[in-house]
This record gives structure tokens, sequence and C-alpha cells, in this order.
């Protein structure tokens, strides 16, 4: 009598009946997702082996053997786990490949280890607006492939002893451990990707490697040093999110995007610095180099670790030291992390439960309810030392400014969920929203600060973490990578009528380049900190920069301590044509003023 056919569930028996059956169903379906991920991401892997030298493809070939034998383990752990535990590893997978793959299909890579330690410490608002943008109904057909073979792992007869199935897994979970080690010793984060369940492994690997040589102690100490009173003077410190400085019209924008810090200007009441090369694409590494001063890329000997921050000085100079955290980024997650030990000598830390309790409505008033808190705070005393990490401009846009006639001033603009369109119509509504977000975040902040504060004895510092890419070039992405319009940030000054140092601000000189590298002696300078009490060799201040420093203008993105993959980049003098510049796209440069 003839077969009938082979099916699949006859084909797993047939399977099981061989020597090591399990383990040939490993080998088997990571070979045939091996060979999906060829075909899906053909051209990056022609566009990496293009690049590389004849010993640099003998090092590739080794590490894709690697790699390989990894998804072949980690495709055997799946088999060896009871029914309901494999319906779970079922479920969990799918839901990495579609979120790789949404990755891979918005930044040409798969999560490395920096972008896992953000979206576990990031707050859950910027989880869901990356997620939101990042992903696209299309995915859902690249992942259909990956997601059928493992579909098959769930067919898998289960191991019927669970001591044997324990048994067997120590191996492969041992080998995925430390074939991850060595690659993290060896291999570049971003060498390669292999399989989006593998490239996750190993950017969760990274981030537990990273932890464990991470430094743990605490921070430097300063000299004592006795004040007699508090300060008269207040100095406010404010890191905005995601503001590129070209798109503001006191830089020369075309749009009046900043008009009230124009007139300010036209008072003397601002100096403005011009275009700042941000440290980073990053915000937790911009935050980490603002904070503490450090000035060398990338940070090996863990100098953001160590130094004394910027309220350790303003604490030894008699101020009352206060951070204002709405935007929960790097600060935020040292202070979950570890209590006092990094963020030390900080007398207030107010969040989101702070603005509550004091009636503002942070989701409606964005962060002009920040600069009222600020202005009565002010109005009360002097004497403090204030470091704010604005809500500012992170993608989605439109969620940033009230929803009314009055506060868009560009049309069209982009839905409050929309995903970036490069074509020429959806950046005119990407830039569009953009500037609205801009008008009312930097300029209305601004605007109800200076107005209603009273107490006229203060300095504001003001920077952005870093700017946006608004799709220049194509890039559905807003930052994350090392694309130097991302690193265009502004930088300016604000003092009050009656601030005691204001003869600092009039000595700085005309033309001068800026860097984030320079803003940590500013505020030293500004505190009036001396030289002896000064403990690391920070980079020069703005009132002492000239127009023959700052040549260069170093920048990085990627790891921050320099053991997964980054970049270190430069803005050069004269910069490359476009850096530093913005213009507004399509019909919609009226202003609805």
């Amino acid at each position: 009598m003839g077969r009938g056919p082979v099916t699949a569930p006859g084909l797993l028996n047939a399977i099981t009946q061989a020597p090591c059956p399990r383990a040939m169903i490993a080998v088997e379906t990571a070979t045939l997702a091996l060979l999906i991920d060829l075909i899906c991401r053909f051209r990056d892997y022609r566009h990496l082996l293009n690049s590389f030298s004849a010993l640099g493809i003998m090092k590739f070939s080794g590490a894709f053997t690697l790699v390989f034998l990894q998804l072949v383990a980690l495709f055997y752990f799946i088999i060896l786990l009871p029914g309901p535990l494999r319906a779970a590893a079922f479920l969990v997978s799918a839901f990495l490949v579609i979120v790789q793959l949404s990755y891979w299909r918005t930044l040409s890579q798969f999560m490395t280890g920096t972008d896992l330690y953000l979206a576990v410490t990031v707050s859950g608002n910027h989880r869901i607006e990356a997620i939101l943008s990042f992903f696209k109904p299309l995915v859902l057909l690249y992942a259909l492939p990956y997601v059928l073979v493992l579909a098959v792992l769930i067919l898998v007869p289960s191991v019927p002893a669970i001591r044997m199935a324990i048994t067997h897994s120590i191996l492969p979970a041992l080998y995925l451990i430390v074939s991850n080690y060595v690659i993290f010793r060896l291999v570049p984060e971003r060498s390669f990707h292999l399989n989006p369940l593998t490239s996750f492994l190993r950017a969760l690997l990274q981030c537990t490697f990273e932890n464990l040589r991470a430094y743990h102690g605490p921070r430097d100490d300063l000299p004592a040093f006795h004040v007699s009173q508090r300060p008269l003077d207040s100095i406010i410190y404010v890191i905005d999110e995601s503001v590129r400085g070209s798109n503001l019209s006191l830089n020369g924008y075309p749009r009046a995007t900043t008009p009230f810090l124009q007139s300010l200007e036209t008072r003397g009441i601002l100096k403005n610095l011009g275009i700042c090369v941000a440290a980073s694409s990053f915000t937790h590494i911009s935050n980490a180099y603002l904070i503490t001063g450090h000035n060398a890329f990338p940070d090996n000997d863990f100098r953001t670790d160590k130094n004394p921050t910027i309220f350790d000085y303003a604490k030894n100079m008699g101020y009352e030291t206060i951070y204002i955290d709405i935007n929960r980024v790097y600060l935020s997650s040292l202070k979950k992390a570890a209590g006092d030990g990094p963020v030390r000598s900080l007398d207030q830390w107010m969040n989101e439960q702070s603005f509550k309790e004091r009636h503002i409505d942070l989701e409606t008033t964005k962060d002009v309810g920040v600069a009222r808190i600020l202005s009565a705070l002010l109005n009360e005393r002097g004497g403090y030392c204030i470091v704010v990490n604005k809500l500012g401009l992170h993608f989605h846009y439109r969620n940033n400014y009230p929803d009314d006639p009055a506060s868009t001033h560009w049309k069209p603009v982009m839905k409050a969920s929309q995903s970036i369109d490069p074509s020429a119509a959806g950046r005119e509504k990407l830039v569009n929203t953009y500037d609205n977000g801009i008008r009312y975040q930097v300029d209305e902040f601004f605007r109800v600060l200076v107005s209603e504060t009273k107490n006229q004895n203060y300095a504001i510092l003001y920077t952005s973490d870093h700017g946006q890419t608004l799709a220049e070039h194509g890039q559905v992405y807003t930052h994350m990578k090392p694309d130097k319009e991302i690193v265009d940030v502004p930088a300016f000054l604000v003092s009050s009528d009656q601030y005691s140092r204001k003869g600092l601000l009039d000595g700085i000189e005309p033309g001068i380049r800026v860097s984030h590298l320079n803003y940590f002696a500013t505020l030293l300078d500004l505190m009036g900190v001396p030289m002896s009490l000064r403990v690391r060799p920070y980079n020069r201040s703005v009132f002492s920069l000239t127009t023959g420093d700052n040549l260069v203008r170093d920048y990085m993105s990627g790891s921050l301590h320099g053991s997964g993959d980054y970049a270190v980049k430069s803005i050069p003098t004269p910069p490359e044509d476009g850096w530093g510049v913005s213009k507004p796209v399509g019909n919609g440069s009226e202003d609805y003023q």
C-alpha cells in the first residue's frame, strides 16, 4: 500500500524517533530561522560583508557560527520547557520578534544594550511613545515567518521527566551566557545582528555584563568649604528635551518660534551663545556629562559616576538644592536605583507628585506648569540652585502643546499618534508640529517664568539634551544615532535686571563656539566656586572661552562607558554645509500669531 501524505505531526513524530530528537529539531528550526533572516535582511548582510577585509570576514564567520549555535541552544532550551511555560515562551518570543523588527525597520538595527537600558529606565510615557513611533503594521508581515518557526517548537512533545528537562537545560543555558560574554569582550555590539531573538538576548546580557563591571561606589568628595550665609542669588540650570537649536528664531530660523526670547535679547536680559554641540545624541549620556562636568568620550573610567555633581558644589557654596524632574531620565533613574548615593547633596526632589500637591496639572500646562513652580520658588527667597529636566519636545510632538487654535501657528500638523512620514507632505506636517511645540514649550515657558518672577536676582543657564533629525535625509527616527543634526542644540543665559554677577555675562566674548562640555564650569563660575575647590580639570566656562577655542567639538553616540557599541564624532570649524541650519518646508510658513 502507498504511503499517505506526510503531515506536520507525522514529521515531528518521525524526528522524535531519531537519536537526540529534540536537539535535531532545535538545529533544523534554527537553520530555518537563519535562512529567513538572510532573506529578510539580505541587503544588510551584503553591505556588511562588502565592508570587511579578508581578515574581517574570517572574524565575522567565527562570530556568525557562535551566534548560530546560540540560536540552536535557545530553541533547545525552549523545547525542554513544560507545556504551559513553552506557550508563554512562544508568546514572549513572538512579541520580541515584532519589537526587534520594528526597531530594525526604523533604525536599521536591532536593539543594543544601551537601547535596552533606556527602555527599562525611562518613564512609561517615553516607552509608549517610542513603541508607537517605531511600530508599523507592515512589520507583522516580516514577523510572520519567524513566528511560524517558533510555532514548530510548541508542537514538540514535552520531556517526560522534569528532572531530565532541568538537567538537559543546564548546558544550553551555560553556553548562552558564556558565548555572549565572549562576544561582549571581543565583538563590537553593532558588528552584525543575527536573528531578532539572539540579538535581544545579546542586548539583555550586554546590560548585565556592563552593570557587573560598572562602578558602584561613592562619588569623590569635595574639599571642606565654609560659607557664612545663604547666597542672595539663584541659579537655574534648565536642561530641555529634544530641542533643536537651529529651529529657534533666536538663532536665525525664519519662523517666529521664539519671539519672547528675542525680545529678552533686545532688552539685554538674554545672552545668546548660538548653536551648541550636545555631548551626545542620547538623553542619559548628555545629562551625565552636563551634571558631572566630565569631558572625555567615552567614559571608560566611570567619571560620570565618580565626579561630584553640580548639587555637591552648590551645597558647598550654601545654596539650597532642588531637582525638578518631570522628564524622568538620568538623575531620576539614579535616585530610584540607589537612594541618595549618586545624587547626594539634594535638598528636594520634585516630580509629578509634587506638582499634584500644588494643584498644577502638567498634562494640561506642560512645561508652563514648571515655569510657574520656578517663579513661585524664586519669589519666596533667593539662594536656590535648581536643576530642571523639562518635558520638552520628545516625539510625538503633537502631545507637547495645547490643542487649540492659539497654540497652532503653523499648519497642517501631525495627528497625536501618527508615525513619521519622510515624504515632502509628511515632513511639512512634522516640521510644522515641531515648530508649534517649540513656540509653546520653549518660548511660552520663558515668557511665564520671566514675567511672573518678581525676585530679580537670578540667572538661568539653558540648553537641551539633544536635538532632532526632522527627516532631512529621510530618517524616520528622531535621535539615538550619530547624525550631526541630533547634536544641534540651543545655548543661552537669561539674567534678571538685578542679578549680582551680571558682569560675568557682559564679559562673554562674541563669536565663541560652545559645547555641553563648557556648561559645568560655567555653573561653577556663576556660583563663585573658587579654583581650589574644583577637584577635576573641567573644560573652560563660556566666560573664559575665546574664538580660538573649540575648533573641534566632539560628541558621542551609543554606550556611555565604551563597553558596547559607540561612536565618537566631531563638528569641525568651519562645520560641514547644512550643520546648524534648519528650514521650514511646504506652504506652512505663515505665522498665525
